[in-house]
């Protein structure tokens, strides 16, 4: 797949966040349940011994990180070649970390709460997807931009 045609599943992945966590800043509990991440977290008693309060800390990290490494390799695709190594670093680092929150929503989070488990879940395997996706575009090189 080309880097270019990358572009438009980008756009697709903001527009399916917005449509998961906007509603439940509009709307107020118990409107929207399943979609209510950070109210399980709470539920979900102490991760690997950390506390509720630190897990959402560590939950917003992931958040930022899933923010920047989106960001880097936004700018890798549309700056292609000069930030072909700063994307490529951060899709890689993307594919590790995407892979635990695969793993953490379908194997650890499932017990808590399934209906969220699962949404975030599949969320967590388009991210994935589209990181495989833009880590071969970006080791293919040149000819990713012809695709």
């Amino acid at each position: 797949m080309g880097l270019k045609k990358l572009i438009p599943l980008y756009v697709f992945v903001v527009i399916l966040t917005a449509i998961l966590i906007a509603p439940t800043h509009i709307f107020p509990q118990p409107y929207l349940m399943p979609f209510r991440f950070p109210h399980y977290l709470e539920m979900m008693g102490p991760f690997l011994g950390t506390s509720w309060p630190m897990t959402f800390e560590i939950y917003h990290y992931a958040l930022y990180t899933l923010v920047i490494i989106g960001s880097l390799n936004v700018l890798g695709i549309l700056f292609y070649p000069r930030l072909k190594q700063i994307a490529l670093a951060s899709s890689l680092i993307g594919l590790f970390l995407i892979s635990l929150m695969v793993l953490f929503f379908f194997f650890i989070f499932m017990n808590v709460n399934a209906p969220t488990a699962i949404i975030y879940g599949l969320y967590s395997v388009v991210l994935l997807v589209l990181d495989i996706l833009t880590f071969k575009a970006f080791i293919a090189g040149k000819e990713a931009l012809r695709g």
